[in-house]
């Protein structure tokens, strides 16, 4: 009995969509989670691009550099841009590599910026 190669590739291909599926699943609702009821403010069509271009950082990052990723940091601003940055690459679908690196800096920005806030007495941020 000969070993069907193509059945080994559908079956990894669909391991690699169910794994992405996942991963942008918990990075919206993460997402989400932290925007609170600035999540109303975005549209049908920004959530749609959102998860496109989380989707596509997925699948473009190291996973180890993706577990470092906090998407429960990001303010409407950060998704905002993502959002932007989505958009505009769906769109125009020019400079993709610099669009996605630059996708993973808003992440990271975010990240860092709030490790370094001055926090008041009461723990909150003065920024907040």
């Amino acid at each position: 009995m000969m070993h069907d190669v193509r059945q080994d590739e559908s079956l990894g291909i669909r391991l690699y969509e169910v794994n992405r599926q996942r991963a942008v699943d918990r990075a919206i609702e993460r997402t989400r989670y932290a925007l609170g009821a600035d999540w109303h403010y975005l549209t049908t069509d920004d959530h749609d691009t959102l998860r496109w271009i989380t989707g596509e950082l997925w699948a473009t990052t190291a996973r180890d550099e993706w577990e470092t990723f906090r998407f429960s940091k990001l303010d409407l601003r950060a998704v905002q841009r993502l959002v932007s940055i989505g958009d505009r690459l769906r769109r125009h679908r020019t400079g993709r590599a610099s669009a996605l690196e630059n996708a993973a800096g808003v992440v990271r920005s975010e990240q860092t910026r709030l490790a370094r806030e001055p926090v008041t007495e009461e723990g909150q941020s003065y920024f907040a």
